[in-house]
């Protein structure tokens, strides 16, 4: 899990805040991270061909980046 990594719940997804280039690095070393988002607890983040998905209790939803 990483602490520099910040996304918030966002409408139907999921926006990333701060750690773009933490993310893209770890995202490329494992394929998956988990990252603790304040309300709603531990999410996955995974790479799906170019786009980022947060995993959560089963659902696929989509992580914003800009």
């Amino acid at each position: 899990m990483s602490p520099d990594i910040v996304i918030v719940r966002e409408g139907d997804g999921y926006r990333l805040l701060h750690g773009h280039l933490r993310l893209a690095n770890e995202l490329g070393q494992s394929g998956a991270v988990d990252v603790e988002v304040r309300g709603e607890g531990r999410v996955s983040i995974v790479r799906h061909r170019s786009e980022y998905e947060v995993h959560r209790d089963g659902q696929r939803l989509p992580l914003y980046r800009q």
